[in-house]
């Protein structure tokens, strides 16, 4: 009896051992600039840098993002906008400068970033929205044609170190994490990881299945790949090792964590969703120069603007982007 007690006392140890990444008071109490972090999107909002010149089109994020979004979906249908975690806001603007007639709201769980929203968006009939969107009701979605989250899902909580003997353990099921994650797998039919440990998205994921769930009609969806790799012309001047399983990134104050865009993919499809997905290289064109091939070849070490030049387009293949659009019934 004793010895049986043992046995299942350390059965449950190993399926416990796994933290939570969560980045919620970082962004609400101690978040006072995005200088830590330099997305695409600010990196080209600025006219006449160096890296808005390896541009095909020299043209900001926002403009370039709202081109793709054109090419997939009839934005002509598109009257409410929603953007999720709006940075800066400057991708709104872009938007809002493009189709002066959308009704924006922006929802950031940042008072920060959305008084820098406000600055931004002066002059522009827009919602302020301040709340953590994993909080909001489906049905408080519905009204929305379009919802965006650019560069911003790594954020979203993750499960940290869960163990795979999850999928085999019954102790699982005392957890309700645990619980929620065995779900997940079996109710998407997701790919179970190899090796002992994994993390999961567990924050992307929810915030998936409640854009589902309010049946928003289009969805965009951009952030770090574990999943990106880099092909044809590109392969010969740098690699990308993806293992595949969402990984730590350490900034200022918090860690944020890649995402794992194959999961994503399949649970919209369950809910009926239609997906295109790449990377943002797709979207984001490029004309190397001499100087940005040689700085890709050698890893940008030779400068300081090398380094960033060869960071940059490293980064349009390590972000991936899904659009998501309700499947078509069949008439």
């Amino acid at each position: 009896m004793f010895s049986s007690a043992m046995h299942l006392q350390e059965e449950w140890a190993m399926v416990k051992d796994y933290t939570l990444n969560s980045t919620k008071s970082y962004h609400i109490g101690g978040l006072k600039s995005l200088g830590w972090e330099l997305t695409i999107c600010n990196a080209l909002q600025q006219e006449g840098t160096p890296l808005r010149k390896l541009l095909t089109c020299n043209e900001s994020f926002g403009r370039l993002l709202y081109g793709c979004l054109c090419t997939f979906l009839p934005l002509w249908n598109v009257t409410h906008v929603l953007e999720v975690g709006g940075g800066y806001g400057y991708l709104m603007k872009d938007f809002l400068e493009k189709d002066s007639s959308l009704k924006a709201c922006m929802l950031d769980i940042s008072p920060f970033l959305l008084n820098k929203q406000r600055e931004t968006l002066k002059g522009f009939s827009v919602e302020y929205r301040e709340g953590d969107f994993l909080e909001v009701l489906p049905s408080d979605l519905s009204a929305f044609d379009l919802v965006i989250m650019n560069e911003n899902l790594g954020d979203f909580p993750s499960l940290i170190n869960i163990r795979t003997e999850v999928f085999d353990s019954k102790n699982a099921n005392n957890d309700p994490v645990l619980k929620w994650v065995q779900g997940i797998f079996e109710k998407y039919g997701l790919e179970r990881p190899e090796g002992k440990v994994f993390n999961l998205n567990m924050g992307a994921i929810e915030a998936l299945e409640k854009l589902c769930c309010a049946k928003v009609p289009y969805i965009y969806i951009g952030e770090h790949s574990c999943e990106a790799s880099v092909s044809g012309e590109m392969s010969w001047l740098f690699q990308i090792k993806s293992t595949g399983n969402p990984e730590r990134i350490t900034l200022a104050g918090h860690d944020e964590y890649t995402i794992k865009f194959s999961y994503l993919q399949k649970i919209a499809s369950f809910h009926g969703y239609e997906s295109i997905r790449g990377p943002f290289a797709d979207f984001i064109p490029l004309t190397l120069t001499d100087e940005a091939r040689f700085a890709l070849m050698y890893g940008g070490h030779y400068s300081d603007e090398a380094e960033v030049m060869s960071q940059f387009v490293e980064d349009l293949y390590k972000y991936e982007y899904l659009i998501l659009k309700e499947k078509e019934e069949p008439i």
